[in-house]
């Protein structure tokens, strides 16, 4: 990636919610350094990767009982 993805949150953020954002931007980047080139070029495909991956990370991060 040429840059770091710009990460915009809506609704109120929780005590950690910067370092949820910093943790959500490690996960783009990753999910788009590890995915191929044709991956890459199909934009419907690289953003439902990136949804998944970080419905996935912030699930985990966020207590349960939302």
């Amino acid at each position: 990636m040429e840059s770091h993805p710009e990460i915009v949150s809506r609704g109120l953020m929780s005590d950690n919610g910067q370092e949820l954002i910093a943790g959500a931007r490690l996960v783009i980047m990753k999910t788009v350094e590890e995915s191929n080139a044709e991956e890459k070029s199909d934009w419907g495909v690289i953003k439902e990767k990136i949804r998944v991956d970080l419905k996935r990370y912030i699930n985990k991060q966020l207590p349960s009982g939302r």
